[in-house]
């Protein structure tokens, strides 16, 4: 499968799964998406085919979720696998901001609820913290995006260095 073949299926994934490309990354690039280890590197199939870290899908999604048509048309294949590759290779680089997240909110996310063990939706409005009661149990979260994204990026990276490790 190629890396422009997971985007197309995005959506499809568990978005607990993992992303793993072969280098360098392209469109075409040799890629597959797993579940990692429980030690955090990658899988024994994503190794034997030469793939490595690249994203989690639920970061891919993140990504790509708001990505601005061209003149008034959806973005293709193409340049939503560039988008990744960019968001991908900004995420090794020592940069602070974070220039791929534009937000149109409110926003529709889900959040783990370490009460219960169940999954609900939650309007984001800012990227400032937030309360959200779980439905199910009535456990308050605390949940603040910009918190979110630094945590994401710090796993990101900590995928990244396991995986470099390893080799």
């Amino acid at each position: 499968m190629t890396l422009q073949e997971i985007v197309r299926k995005l959506d499809q994934f568990d978005r607990g799964m993992t992303i793993y490309a072969a280098n360098p990354w392209q469109p075409l690039t040799n890629a597959l998406v797993a579940r990692a280890r429980d030690d955090g590197r990658a899988p024994d199939e994503a190794v034997a085919a030469g793939c490595a870290y690249f994203l989690e899908v639920f970061m891919a999604l993140g990504v790509l979720h708001d990505l601005p048509g061209l003149r008034g048309r959806e973005p293709g294949e193409t340049e939503r696998c560039a988008r990744l590759i960019e968001y991908a290779e900004w995420l090794r680089s020592d940069a602070t901001d974070y220039p791929f997240m534009n937000w149109n909110f409110p926003l529709t996310m889900m959040i783990y609820c370490n009460g219960c063990g169940k999954h609900f939706d939650i309007v984001v409005t800012s990227k400032d913290p937030a309360d959200h009661r779980c439905p199910a149990c009535g456990k308050v979260h605390v949940f603040g995006l910009e918190a979110f994204i630094r945590k994401a990026m710090e796993q990101g990276k900590k995928m990244l260095r396991k995986t470099h490790g390893r080799r």
